[in-house]
């Protein structure tokens, strides 16, 4: 029986935005359940589009298993994550891995575009803590949001990340159990080498749907990849609102050796480079939007979005586009 110690810390923060998410915040159910910790991690979100529901499905489907729930916390989109509130929720979590005793691997459910108030890349932070809690060769499954800004520290110090495919997010229960599939292997001794790799521009928000181009085309190209040992290829669009060093698209893969994931992770930067120039976007005043969609003739509905990724966190458009 593989014991595995379970845990999510979710902030999107727009570091342009004003209200800061305090512990009040996490602790407050909203779109996504209160703080929860012990056995509530698990009933708690269990049956949700969560990562971490979606986890601990595939974990009990596959047997063998013995979860460890520590905690699970997510505050609304908004500006920095106070100082206060991420040691107070940082302490609790390495705290219950602590207490978890004897375990075989870790899975942390996280956003990837945390900002606090002292750290730029709150998960590598993060993630670097928890390495120094369970030492540097525990299996650490991560799992991310697509608009994840993925940094080196992210990389080095998980062992496997899987990030969502779908915009608007349809897949983040399949994504934890991706990240299940990553531990898995991790713990039989695959994929144990990891590449990523930066694009040099940023991306808006308004052009990331995965149903349109060229994400459509990005996404799809995912399943294509072939690399010897290949274990799991992604990319990351990138939050733009968090203006950090290392905001931006990019692109990570995992494979059982070294060249398989350095050749992955240079196909996806290169196919990310060649559609850099599609990502350009056509925003329309809100009278424009209404006037085409007045024209639009046939029995098909019309459907006019607002060009906001979330409107808590602070988004700064308020133009309107087909």
């Amino acid at each position: 029986m593989r014991r595995v110690a379970i845990a999510g810390f979710q902030h999107e923060t727009n570091t342009f935005g004003v209200t800061r998410a305090t512990f009040a915040d996490f602790e407050q159910a909203d779109a996504w359940p209160g703080l929860l910790t012990g056995e509530a991690v698990i009933s708690g979100t269990a049956g949700a589009n969560l990562p971490i529901a979606g986890f601990v499905a595939a974990a009990m489907a596959r047997g063998g298993y013995e979860l460890a729930p520590v905690l699970w916390a997510s505050a609304e989109p908004c500006a920095h994550v106070t100082d206060d509130a991420f040691e107070r929720v940082t302490a609790m979590l390495l705290k219950g891995v602590r207490d978890a005793g004897a375990i075989d691997g870790v899975y942390l459910d996280l956003h990837g575009a945390m900002v606090t108030e002292s750290h730029q890349d709150g998960e590598g932070e993060l993630l670097a803590r928890l390495r120094r809690v369970v030492g540097p060769r525990m299996p650490v499954a991560v799992s991310l949001d697509l608009h994840a800004n993925i940094t080196a520290a992210m990389v080095n110090h998980a062992s496997s990340l899987c990030v969502f495919r779908t915009y608007p997010h349809v897949d983040m229960a399949a994504t934890g159990a991706r990240a299940f599939e990553m531990l898995e292997r991790r713990l039989d001794g695959g994929a144990a080498h990891w590449a990523f790799r930066r694009a040099p521009f940023l991306i808006p928000l308004t052009s990331q749907h995965t149903g349109a181009s060229p994400c459509r085309e990005l996404y799809a190209g995912l399943r294509e990849l072939d690399a010897p040992g290949l274990a799991s290829a992604d990319l990351a669009m990138g939050f733009p609102a968090a203006d950090i060093r290392d905001a931006g698209p990019a692109a990570v893969a995992g494979a059982d050796t070294a060249a398989g994931a350095e050749r992955a992770a240079d196909a996806l930067l290169e196919a990310l480079l060649e559609a850099e120039a599609k990502f350009e976007d056509v925003l329309l005043e809100p009278s424009e939007a209404v006037a085409r969609a007045m024209a639009h003739s046939g029995d098909k509905p019309v459907v006019i979005a607002d060009a906001q990724d979330n409107p808590g966190a602070g988004a700064t458009s308020d133009t309107t586009g087909l």
